[in-house]
């Protein structure tokens, strides 16, 4: 098919670079490079502003509720976390109305937002973009953490992991480097409140706020995550694509990710959670047998192969 001839559809989403910007870029790229469509990416004030008014396009696909299309074309809202705050559920509930159809990135959001006819369709990650980690034996560890400090409970998460990995180094004869990545206003908030903990003097704290998260993936023995509040965590997965063993607590939707003691671990306490973190690093052929299983994993039910599918069946039932 001629690239003329492809139905165009726009995907908006926020102008900052974040999971939302990232997930509607990949999903535009996807979709231009093996599809029967052809996509733009509209993030930008001005276009957002022009696009209810574009011509040629066929539908439009946000993430923004106050988004609509003056020639009553079909309209997709996905909604990838909860809502916070009486004007954001307020606008929520109008594009609601406006959608044709609402999608979820995991049954755990559907349910706690209770969109009983959402339809369920994960975030996809572009495996081309995560090498296999080579997992080797050293004298020290890699502990990658990867988050947000844009919400107190995502904050709290990693000051109880800080105490986590603070009491298990006590009693630890090895090297560790906690490696965290991520930024927001209360990072300067949580790594104060951190550099005040009793931490072992074999426990290293390194902290590289905004970064690609690519680039440390290669040498990290072991993924932890801990956070009070989540659905599906974009870095849990890409964590998993990389090959890398998770260790994470029982939040959001990480059990429709993974299966516990197979492809990584789930935690319901501190105590589970140190378990889960000193037999990963005692034992360096289950961290790749563990890390092998959770890029089967991603291969198999979140790469955009399986994921892209489900998008264009979607715009096609609703180009009908």
């Amino acid at each position: 098919m001629k690239e003329s001839q492809k139905k165009l559809i726009l995907v908006i989403t926020p102008r900052k670079k974040g999971g939302p910007w990232s997930w509607g870029a990949d999903l535009v790229g996807e979709l231009n490079k093996d599809s029967e469509f052809r996509a733009e990416h509209i993030f930008k004030i001005g276009d957002k502003i022009l696009s209810p008014f574009r011509t040629g396009v066929e539908l439009i696909h946000t993430v923004n509720p106050l988004a609509f299309s003056v020639f009553f074309r079909p309209m997709v809202l996905s909604i990838h976390g909860k809502i916070h705050g009486s004007f954001w559920k307020f606008f929520y509930w109008l594009g609601r109305l406006r959608a044709s159809a609402i999608t979820v990135p995991s049954e755990f959001l559907k349910t706690t937002l209770n969109l009983e006819k959402a339809i369920v369709i994960p975030n996809a990650i572009n495996l081309d973009k995560f090498a296999n980690v080579d997992l080797v034996s050293r004298d020290f560890y890699n502990i990658l953490t990867i988050t947000k400090f844009w919400f107190p409970k995502k904050a709290k998460g990693m000051i109880d992991l800080a105490r986590i990995i603070f009491d298990l180094a006590k009693d630890f004869d090895r090297k560790i480097n906690w490696r965290i990545v991520g930024f927001g206003p209360l990072l300067e908030e949580t790594r104060k409140f951190i550099n005040t903990l009793d931490k072992p003097k074999n426990v290293n704290v390194q902290w590289f706020g905004f970064d690609l998260p690519q680039k440390y993936f290669s040498d990290s023995d072991i993924f932890a995550y801990f956070s009070h509040e989540d659905n599906l965590p974009i870095a849990v997965m890409e964590a998993m694509a990389s090959g890398l063993p998770v260790v994470t607590n029982k939040v959001g939707a990480v059990g429709e990710l993974i299966d516990s003691g197979k492809n990584g671990f789930i935690t319901s306490n501190r105590q589970d959670y140190q378990n889960a973190l000193l037999k990963l690093m005692n034992d360096l052929e289950l961290r790749k047998n563990i890390g092998r299983a959770a890029r089967q994993r991603i291969e198999r039910d979140f790469g955009w192969k399986v994921i892209l599918p489900r998008w264009t069946e979607l715009y096609k039932k609703l180009l009908k």
